[in-house]
């Protein structure tokens, strides 16, 4: 099953280019993805009846092309079924105005037991509820592991706060983006990425202290999110 939707995205989707950010392509496939968990009846609202909830892993998106400010927006998302017994593959793909492709992506969650918040088994209903596809957006079709940097040559400490606290009580997935940003060098924050990758190790805690430590590898440049107990939280790869 496709699910898609039409979306235009606000203003604080935008740069001071009048195209839409990473940040904003990031929102609109979180938004879809779980618009189509609320269609089937397992989303962020019925997480107490249900007793299970989605929390995301990983992220593999590539920009093909940024939307204009004002600019509306088909959006398109399916299941591609269970990675492993807890896991779920999900991909993106967003189509400007002119029908063509300009954001696919691929993505990794994790079925939680919503008391306990421990792994739960995806089980044959509900992968047959989400009605998979086999079609994947990338011909690697599978993620290759984001390795942990051995050095780094620049790191930023930064304060977590209220502001990025989201309905289930965590710092919002969207965060670690931002994190990820401050740490960058200033030309190449000014840089227009087309490929973010974003692995979530380990939850950050609300109102800790991160380190986020920089390094260019291989022609991407990484931010590895540390919490304040040096224990790495996520890492993210950006690549033009």
């Amino acid at each position: 099953m496709i699910y898609e939707e039409r979306m235009k995205p606000t203003l604080e989707d935008y740069g001071r280019d009048g195209k839409i950010t990473a940040k904003g392509v990031l929102r609109m496939l979180e938004n879809i993805a779980a618009y189509h968990s609320d269609s089937l009846g397992y989303g962020a609202g019925t997480m107490d009846k249900t007793g299970i909830s989605w929390i995301l892993l990983e992220w593999n998106v590539r920009i093909l092309r940024m939307p204009d400010y004002g600019e509306v927006l088909r959006v398109a998302t399916w299941s591609r079924g269970r990675a492993s017994r807890f896991t779920s593959l999900r991909d993106f793909e967003i189509y400007g105005a002119d029908g063509e492709v300009c954001a696919a992506a691929s993505s990794k969650w994790a079925l939680i037991d919503y008391a306990t918040k421990k792994p739960a088994v995806i089980d044959d209903a509900l992968e047959a509820l989400y009605q998979t596809e086999p079609r994947q957006v990338f011909e690697e079709g599978v993620f290759m592991r984001l390795l942990e940097p051995r050095e780094y040559s620049a790191q930023t400490a930064l304060p977590t706060g209220r502001r990025d606290i989201d309905l289930n009580g965590h710092v919002h997935n969207l965060c670690y983006l931002d994190y990820a940003y401050e740490a960058l060098p200033e030309e190449v924050y000014r840089t227009e990425f087309r490929d973010i990758r974003i692995a979530y190790r380990k939850e950050v805690r609300p109102y800790e202290t991160i380190v986020c430590k920089y390094t260019e590898k291989d022609g991407a440049h990484v931010v590895g999110i540390y919490g304040d107990d040096g224990v790495l939280r996520a890492l993210v790869s950006f690549a033009a």
